[in-house]
């Protein structure tokens, strides 16, 4: 009698079978015994699979074996088509910053995964047939659950790449702190470090929330972090940090805790970026500038709510206020997000140099909007514009609106030339010296006397009432019981005029201190442009200095006639004629195979170029960030969020990926 039997069962009594095979050494039981047993109960069908009828006569239990691993095999084949399947649109997806489930999902929308997924099914044949949305529940690949898994998996064989391409050399941490839509502290980590190529890259590490930002525990989270990915701190050899209060300074902060632990972690930050930080630092640390940032927001704001009031006001000028502002750019943004104009301390410092020259050159413009739209409009409006511009005519305003503007463009050529590359070292160098004397020189009396008789002119002109410097300080809109028996003339030049400029140079002293200035000029002699023209031996025999645990005692004795042997030889070599940089220089010596010849010296260079300088592609992962601040509107989990970061902004690497090594980390997470 033959009977079907479907695919659980035959599998099943297939698996026992091969078990007791290769266990047992008793003798077989009858054939009576086991067909009896095969035969008892009923078999039901499972999703209608069907197999040729077993003949319990024969016994024939090769062929039950037979047929059962080839449904298995058929079955294997049809799971891995579908997995790929979802791992090439979840690809499409991650590649594309988009959001892969939202929560914005109904009846008509199911989000981009499965709406990618049916997209694919009606418009292509291969993955019609495989059939994805039809699959059994055990191997459908559609909920939330099994697309984080794989996200992780992408986002996992992105980072094992970064870490390959890292090998066992040294590199730098950039760390950047946000904030999430909840408010919740993040810590954004970048790599920087010279890959396999020579070539010096920046590399997306990952985001991790923090429950504050002291300097212990953002020592204690990038440590942590770094051993997730098998990374020691005792690689790290260059720190930088986007400048916020818990991660600057030396004493007592998180550049003490690391140096003092790993000497050689240098911090050489992003300078141009530090002196953005820093005109953040003196509206912090400077009551009075705090005020005036506070009220150039709130004018900003009022600017932005009247952009089209402005045109119909018919006010001279309204043209070019708004093309001056970029209002309607702002406008826009405002209406989405009121938080993307940010505070006066999280704004691009170009926008606040920018928007403070553009106040004192159309303040006449300003003032005849502020005044018109008080006069002419009631409600909300009108009052608004009365206390925008109750502040705005104060010759308290004024006054210090001259005096940032004044120290902004004395750090605004060398902000300029630190943004460049390394052929720029040199100049910047010397514009640091520049610009401390130049700003040593404003606390003279003869500039102070020279910078008022500015400010008063300036008053005059544009009929703002002027203030008595032998007169008791008046503070405006704050109480006057804190500033009792005071002077103007102390307040607007001690605590204002002083204190600005002396908080900036403490800033500039605290960046460019002598170990970072000697840093620097020993990797300008590096420079190989115009045939190294730059060069100087001793400089770069210092240079090797600063790291004692990477030289041996007889490398650092060698180095000065490898120096003058590669010095020598490049300069003779025409491969070599037209590099001017010194990352050009590090990937032309990889390229040559001269990295093996010269190998102190290329040890040397790689451990320059790990030093971030110059403005560098991670500052676009900061403003990426914004990406997973959107989690709670893509309901993404914070590990979920972190790992399409990764595949997001490391698209060139997420790209080299192979499906199948994404397939093989999933399977091996879901059959532990």
């Amino acid at each position: 009698m033959k009977k079907s039997m479907d695919l659980k069962t035959l599998w099943d009594r297939a698996s026992k079978k091969s078990k007791i095979a290769s266990t047992s050494t008793t003798k077989p039981a009858p054939i009576g015994v086991e067909s009896r047993s095969r035969n008892q109960g009923s078999p039901s069908p499972s999703d209608g699979l069907q197999v040729v009828p077993e003949d319990d006569e024969s016994g024939d239990d090769e062929s039950i074996a037979s047929n059962a691993k080839q449904l298995q095999a058929e079955a294997e084949a049809l799971y891995l088509s579908r997995l790929k399947t979802s791992v090439q649109c979840l690809r499409f997806i991650l590649q594309q910053g988009l959001p892969v489930h939202g929560h914005l999902e109904n009846e008509g929308n199911a989000g981009n995964f499965l709406e990618l997924v049916d997209w694919l099914a009606e418009s292509v044949e291969e993955v019609k047939r495989v059939g994805l949305k039809d699959a059994p529940r055990s191997s459908e690949l559609l909920d939330q659950k099994a697309q984080e898994q794989l996200i992780n998996a992408c986002a996992e064989e992105t980072t094992r790449l970064i870490i390959e391409d890292l090998g066992d050399g040294y590199f730098a941490v950039l760390v950047y702190e946000s904030r999430d839509v909840e408010q919740q502290e993040q810590l954004a980590l970048c790599l920087r470090y010279v890959g396999t190529k020579g070539m010096a890259v920046e590399r997306f590490l990952g985001i991790v929330g923090v429950e504050d930002t002291t300097p212990l525990t953002i020592k204690t989270t990038i440590q942590n972090l770094l051993t997730a990915h098998s990374l020691s701190f005792s690689r790290v050899r260059g720190l930088g940090y986007d400048g916020a209060c818990a991660m600057k300074g030396y004493h007592n902060a998180l550049k003490k805790i690391i140096v003092d632990e790993f000497p050689s972690a240098y911090y050489v930050n992003c300078f141009a970026h530090q002196l953005q930080v820093n005109m953040v630092a003196v509206a912090k640390q400077n009551v009075h500038g705090g005020w005036f940032f506070y009220h150039l927001q709130y004018l900003m704001d009022f600017l932005v709510m009247c952009c089209e009031k402005i045109r119909m006001l018919g006010v001279a000028q309204a043209e070019y206020i708004i093309e001056t502002f970029e209002l309607e750019e702002t406008e826009a943004e405002y209406g989405l997000d009121r938080e993307s104009l940010g505070t006066p301390c999280d704004t691009p410092r170009g926008s606040r140099y920018e928007n403070v020259m553009h106040v004192i050159s159309l303040y006449p413009a300003i003032w005849e909007i502020l005044c018109t739209t008080g006069d002419k409009h009631n409600g909300i409006k009108s009052l608004q514009a009365q206390q925008v511009s109750y502040a705005f005519e104060t010759f308290e305003f004024v006054f210090i609106a001259h005096l940032l503007q004044t120290i902004f463009e004395y750090t605004d050529d060398l902000c300029s030339a630190l943004q460049k590359r390394d052929q720029d070292i040199v100049n910047a160098i010397n514009l640091v010296s520049m610009t401390k004397k130049r700003l040593q020189l404003l606390r003279e009396d003869g500039e102070w006397e020279s910078f008022l008789q500015k400010v008063t002119s300036f008053c005059v002109k544009h009929d703002i009432e002027l203030v008595d410097m032998d007169g008791s300080y008046d503070p405006i809109g704050r109480s006057p019981k804190f500033y009792e028996k005071a002077t103007n003339l102390h307040y607007y030049h001690v605590d204002m005029f002083l204190d600005v400029i002396d908080s900036q140079v403490r800033e500039l002293d605290g960046m460019f201190d002598e170990v970072n200035m000697e840093l620097l000029i020993c990797m300008a002699a590096f420079n190989p442009a115009d045939s190294f023209a730059a060069y100087e031996e001793e400089k770069q025999v210092k240079l090797a200095h600063f790291y004692p645990e990477d030289f041996s005692q007889s490398e650092l004795l060698h180095l000065p006639f490898q120096l003058s042997n590669f010095v020598d030889d490049l300069r003779l070599d025409e491969r070599f004629r037209e590099v001017k940089t010194l990352a050009e220089l590090s990937i032309k010596l990889v390229e040559t195979r001269k990295d093996r010849v010269y190998n102190i010296v290329y040890r040397l260079l790689r451990l320059v170029l790990i030093l971030p300088v110059a403005t560098g592609s991670d500052e676009r992962d900061l403003s990426s960030v914004n990406y997973v601040n959107n989690k709670a509107v893509n309901k993404l989990s914070e590990q979920c969020a972190n790992d399409c970061l990764v595949t997001c902004l490391e698209r060139e690497t997420f790209e080299q990926v192979k499906d199948d090594a994404i397939i093989s980390r999933f399977r091996a997470v879901n059959n532990r």
